[in-house]
């Protein structure tokens, strides 16, 4: 398994909420893809914390690195993706990515 993080400040709550649903959107591409144990996750913080930057992180869900690739090569990903650019910039450009392997 994979999991792939992303890790960002969120600019405002408005461009959050299209963000999430933007998530929604390609997880629902996911499923008619026909890899449903693949998905996107959206976290932040609690309001609580004091941590003053990467508050928020979107969090990759993948089976194996053969479903990641299939799905991020998939035409109709990449038609989300191409959809979305312009507000996923916001979280991608400063952001911090990583990918994570199981070690066991």
């Amino acid at each position: 398994a994979i999991t792939s993080v992303h890790f960002y400040d969120v600019k405002n709550v408005e461009t959050e909420k299209a963000y999430i649903a933007s998530l929604k959107e390609v997880n629902k591409i996911i499923v008619e893809i026909g890899l449903p144990k693949n998905y996107y996750t959206c976290m932040k913080l609690d309001n609580s914390d004091t941590t003053s930057s990467y508050r928020s992180c979107t969090i990759g869900h993948w089976a194996s690195e053969k479903d990641y690739k299939t799905i991020h090569e998939h035409p109709k990903f990449k038609e989300w993706a191409t959809k979305y650019k312009d507000l996923n910039a916001v979280y991608m450009k400063d952001q911090l990515y990583r990918r994570f392997y199981n070690i066991d």
